[in-house]
């Protein structure tokens, strides 16, 4: 699930995308794997040498920290932290630890519907 960030006065060059349950942050984090690829960012945030050149638009997925690397416009979110667990391992600097909320009792939905709405509601201020 993707949301684009529009401003009524001038049109940003920015995406944010909002990665929600097991599916989202599975998806989303080969789709980010995709983007460094195609960027030359390494896994870790880093700039690669090679991609130091060039016009491409880094600053449309990505947002560059003091120091020097890039993180991921994205929000993570799932009620349950297995998904989001594997994700900090494979990409452990990549996203903004920030941006990654996991539930504090980490039982999920359960494919409830009822129960993931009740939960969500909860906490959906944090």
């Amino acid at each position: 699930f993707f949301c684009a960030v529009v401003s009524a006065r001038a049109m940003p060059r920015e995406i944010i995308t909002l990665q929600v349950g097991q599916c989202g942050n599975q998806i989303g984090m080969e789709f980010w794997k995709q983007l460094c690829l195609e960027h030359g960012i390494s896994m870790d945030g880093r700039l690669e040498d090679f991609a130091t050149q060039g016009g491409d638009r880094k600053d449309v997925f990505f947002y560059q920290a003091d120091d020097e690397q890039y993180i991921p416009r994205s929000l993570l979110i799932d009620l349950e932290p297995r998904v989001l667990s594997h994700v900090q391992q494979t990409l452990p600097r990549l996203f903004n630890q920030e941006n990654i909320f996991s539930h504090p009792e980490g039982g999920g939905a359960g494919n409830n519907w009822a129960a993931g709405y009740t939960i969500g509601g909860s906490v959906q201020e944090e």
